[in-house]
């Protein structure tokens, strides 16, 4: 069996490299010393999403993702599935050498919905700017903040997942003891901006042993959300305002949900 000379390039690496010559470039990158992320657009369907894309240097998550190299593909080498009681677009492309490298795949519409994974994104040809930065911010350590399919959420709301979860933290009961509650507030992602552990509950009784979870007026704390809503678990996120890991189409990311991007893990 013959095998390529050191530094000859293979027949996935050559279909990668073709797909990528002459293709049109994004402003205002700041690519540095990361890996780009490939945006694969159908061949004949470039347009929408390149529009899109060139308004993302003033997203403010472009401050953390934002650079890109494009390339291209035809519908022959294009293979989707769906996924999940939702239908989500699960795809990959024939002959496409992706290494370790994150890459974003445009797909028609109609193969499903938008789905995010460690090394992948799948999202339709029309996504907006905001369904853009809702599956990026997966990537940086968001978890959903409406209610996960049945699916998903017996692994995220066990524990059984590997990503970062910034924004959402489960509990098994929504009251907890004094410890208990203490320990929780210290493991926060949060905790930063949650100066005293009794901001994220009320006392069930005069010694402060029992706790109910929840925060009431605080800027940051602990307020329910549905994620978990198909398990017996609960969750938790740091703000009582929607956002976009709730609802995709709502423009403002709350400035602390940029700092928890921002600070060491």
């Amino acid at each position: 069996m013959l095998s390529p000379h050191a530094g000859a390039t293979t027949i996935p690496e050559a279909f990668e490299q073709a797909a990528r010559a002459a293709q049109p470039q994004l402003a205002g990158q700041q690519c540095g010393v990361l890996a780009a992320v490939t945006l694969w657009l159908p061949e004949q369907q470039q347009d929408q999403p390149l529009a899109m894309l060139s308004r993302w240097q003033h997203h403010p998550l472009a401050a953390f993702i934002n650079c890109f190299s494009v390339a291209t593909y035809t519908p022959e080498q294009l293979n989707c599935t769906t996924v999940g009681m939702r239908g989500r677009a699960q795809c990959a492309l024939r002959e496409a050498h992706h290494k370790n490298n994150r890459r974003i795949l445009f797909v028609a519409d109609e193969l499903g919905i938008a789905s995010s994974q460690n090394h992948s994104i799948v999202l339709p040809t029309n996504a907006s700017l905001s369904l853009f930065a809702h599956e990026v911010a997966h990537w940086l350590g968001f978890v959903d903040e409406y209610a996960m399919s049945e699916e998903l959420a017996d692994n995220y709301c066990a524990g059984r997942y590997a990503h970062p979860s910034l924004n959402v933290v489960t509990t098994a009961s929504t009251t907890l003891d004094r410890d208990a509650l203490i320990d929780l507030w210290m493991q926060l992602p949060w905790r930063f901006a949650v100066p005293d552990w009794r901001a994220l509950g009320q006392p069930l009784d005069t010694n402060e042993q029992r706790w109910r979870l929840g925060s009431t007026d605080e800027d940051v704390g602990l307020y329910s959300i549905a994620t978990c809503q198909q398990t017996e678990r609960y969750a938790w996120r740091p703000v009582n305002t929607m956002t976009p890991m709730q609802y995709y189409d709502i423009g403002q990311w709350p400035d602390l949900y940029l700092e928890l991007i921002a600070r060491p893990r």
